[in-house]
């Protein structure tokens, strides 16, 4: 993008440009160093020069919104150069190129910061009328950095003072975000003067008749009320006189939004409402005499009217954790009309006016500080002591980031809020359990992602599922939250009595089958010779076919002769091991065509004989075959459909040996090792190719690659590994 001067500019361009330079040059002036002027007449040239290819009507409007924004945070705010100059520029710098050239023109903080509004600018607020809470959470989250924040405040109140230029349902719309977003974050950070402007003019563009109705009430009063001032005040001063303090009185009626607010809250008419409006008494004192005269002032105003104790707020003290120091008293004026005084010195005043009080905090009723309290007045703490000398944004602006959360959109704008490092299945179980249940994949930012994706800040998030998918054993090592965890071991376990069920009634059909009497008798010894835990986990077994019930008349029938002599038991006879076939061989039919030979397994899955599985036609290295629940699947079904081919085993892949990985965790102890190993070698027969093991704090966590047959022998291994001392769980991975 050039950058041109402003004589390339249209004469009513360049009038449009002066004109609001002209109302920043106070501010400008007052900036340290003649660098910081430059970069502001520069920036100016460049809002005008990026818009050169816009309408008139573009133009004026792009032009207007940016320099009254920069003119707020300067002339109201008092923010820094770098604030002026984000705002100047955050309009016209969109995409990576404009915000690289604005780096290299400007500074990269500058560029930094724009991103970052963009960022915040881009955000759903769809539904933020219900999730407010959230939504505060999930902007602070985005940015850890104070500016960012103020500019965007200072955005919305600009575009607030003109609100009228929109249609009605969009100032409605707008209004609400404002209420339900923007005051907020005003009212956490003590702005206290911003957040009164935001405050009058959404509640009237968003309750517009209620609006009228109550400044019409306040209207009609007024010249009574003017009165009523001036009878409750007259005595007040005369005292006042008396003690020769210096001092001087304000009167305002309270704002439309806060009688408002009270009406609601004590549901109550408009007459009802006592206090609206108040006094304020301010003493021109010295700091080492302030607390001093402002205690000498509640004593002269309660010895002329009588206080309400309940009422009484002692913010001098003690001030509030915002800063905000003053004495608030309601009491009983002419008429026995409550009226609220409030009495601070002159420098309380000014601070409270510039926002470095929460003047309206006293009101909540909620005490406790919420995490995002406790982040604001972080921010707060930054603010105080803000320089308008950019000479380190990095150490001046920088927020510590609270990163025990994650924010994240439902496709609708709702908002999730889940830990770091949550998983997509994480967030499915979060939306629901049957959301979760059938979850097979989803799109992040319309990206196709799988079940183990890992979520940031922001992400919006939408959930692909199935009727046939449901969890299994694998998903414990996906899922991260308590809530999912709890969900699938709840449905696994399920699943497990469902199919003991099943087991249950194949083995009775069977001992009714032998004529067998006691079947309490025949179940433990059943229980016995198969070394199962229990009778649920032999019922299990024979559902899942890791028994086979045609053996079950041998063993019981074996079992049954007591008189039998024991064998001495012969030393091992060596095993002849079936011819291995490779996997180059032809293992898989496709498309129920001949056996194929260019044909490999894919490593992201490692399909074992059993596992059902689909082909996928690779560029450059032959079919590659997948089992169907490949965390990779889903994608190649979407986004490649026309490569995925149909494929089974061939009758010679039960001759071959397959490669497949499972994860084993447990209690670490002595010999946990040679425990495994000896299962895996002695009592499987299994070939083990590889096993990592690491140790850490009490708990171990290893990873073994074997040799198997097929997913029969491997289940078969993961079930006994499973009955291994302090082996919590094993699970096969891709």
């Amino acid at each position: 993008m050039k950058n041109k001067t402003t004589g390339d500019i249209p004469v009513n361009r360049k009038l449009l440009i002066r004109q609001y330079y002209r109302r920043l040059y106070p501010s400008i002036i007052n900036m340290p160093g003649d660098a910081n002027k430059m970069f502001i007449r520069k920036a100016f040239c460049f809002l005008a020069a990026s818009l050169e290819n816009e309408s008139d009507e573009t133009f004026t409007n792009t032009v207007s919104h940016s320099c009254s924004v920069a003119v707020t945070l300067s002339k109201e705010m008092e923010m820094p150069v770098s604030c002026v100059l984000a705002s100047l520029l955050q309009d016209c710098v969109k995409n990576d190129q404009q915000i690289a050239e604005a780096g290299r023109l400007f500074a990269p903080d500058i560029a930094g910061l724009i991103t970052q509004i963009n960022r915040i600018a881009g955000l759903h607020t769809e539904r933020i009328s219900i999730q407010a809470e959230n939504f505060i959470q999930l902007v602070l989250a985005i940015t850890n950095d104070i500016r960012v924040i103020l500019i965007r405040l200072a955005d919305r109140l600009v575009l607030m003072r003109n609100i009228d230029k929109y249609p009605v349902d969009e100032q409605r719309k707008i209004s609400m975000e404002t209420i339900n977003l923007y005051i907020p974050l005003a009212h956490r950070l003590g702005l206290y003067k911003i957040k009164a402007e935001l405050e009058e003019l959404s509640m009237r563009h968003a309750y517009p008749e209620i609006y009228r109705s109550i400044a019409n009430k306040i209207e009609q009063s007024k010249e009574s009320q003017s009165k009523y001032i001036a009878e409750f005040i007259r005595p007040i001063e005369k005292e006042l006189q008396k003690s020769q303090l210096k001092y001087y009185i304000k009167s305002r009626t309270k704002s439309i939004p806060s009688i408002w607010n009270k009406m609601k809250t004590q549901n109550i008419e408009f007459e009802q409402v006592y206090d609206f409006f108040a006094i304020r008494i301010i003493t021109d004192s010295e700091p080492p005499t302030e607390k001093h005269d402002c205690w000498e002032v509640y004593s002269i105003v309660t010895n002329i009217y009588k206080p309400n104790a309940s009422r009484m707020r002692d913010w001098i003290s003690s001030p509030k954790s915002s800063g905000y120091e003053s004495l608030h008293a309601t009491v009983a004026g002419p008429g026995n009309k409550w009226v609220e005084v409030q009495i601070r010195s002159k420098r309380m005043d000014e601070d409270a006016e510039k926002g470095q009080a929460a003047h309206w905090k006293y009101k909540s009723d909620a005490h406790s500080e919420n995490e995002a309290d406790l982040r604001l007045r972080n921010i707060r703490s930054i603010l105080e002591n803000f320089t308008l000398i950019d000479n380190d944004p990095e150490t001046e602006t920088q927020i510590q980031p609270f990163e025990k959360h994650v924010y994240i959109f439902t496709p609708q704008g709702d908002l999730k809020k889940l830990h770091t490092g949550a998983t997509l299945l994480d967030f499915a179980f979060e939306v629901h359990t049957d959301v979760g249940h059938h979850c097979t994949g989803g799109k992040v930012n319309k990206t196709f992602v799988p079940l183990k994706h890992v979520l940031k800040t922001g992400d919006q998030v939408e959930v692909i599922t199935a009727k046939n998918q449901h969890p299994t054993k694998d998903w414990l090592n996906i899922a991260t939250s308590s809530k999912a965890l709890s969900k699938i071991k709840r449905h696994l376990k399920e699943e497990e009595f469902q199919q003991a069920n099943i087991g249950r009634d194949i083995l009775s059909r069977k001992l009714n089958q032998l004529k067998v009497s006691n079947i309490d008798e025949a179940i433990h010894k059943l229980v016995t010779h198969f070394k199962a835990s229990n009778s649920l986990d032999l019922f299990h077994d024979i559902a899942t076919e890791r028994i086979d019930i045609q053996k079950i008349k041998d063993v019981l029938f074996t079992a049954a002769k007591p008189e039998e002599p024991k064998i001495t038991e012969k030393p091992p006879e060596k095993k002849i091991k079936k011819p291995v076939a490779s996997h180059s061989q032809a293992l898989v039919i496709i498309n129920n065509e001949t056996p194929m030979s260019d044909v490999r397994l894919a490593r992201c899955c490692h399909p074992v004989l059993g596992d059902e599985i689909f082909g996928f036609v690779t560029v450059s290295e032959g079919i590659k075959i997948h089992r169907k629940d490949c965390t990779n699947a889903h994608e190649m079904h979407t986004r490649y459909l026309y490569r995925v081919v149909d494929a089974r085993w061939t009758d010679n892949a039960e001759l071959s040996n397959f490669l497949a990985t499972i994860k084993v965790t447990g209690n670490d102890r002595v010999g946990i090792l040679s425990s495994i190993t000896s299962v895996l070698s002695d009592e499987l027969n299994a070939n083990t190719r590889s096993i990592n093991i690491e140790s850490r704090n009490g708990k171990f966590e290893g990873l073994i690659t074997i040799n198997v047959s097929g997913k029969n022998h491997l289940e078969m291994i993961i079930a006994r590994l499973m009955k291994v001392k302090d082996v919590n769980r094993v699970s096969r991975i891709n």
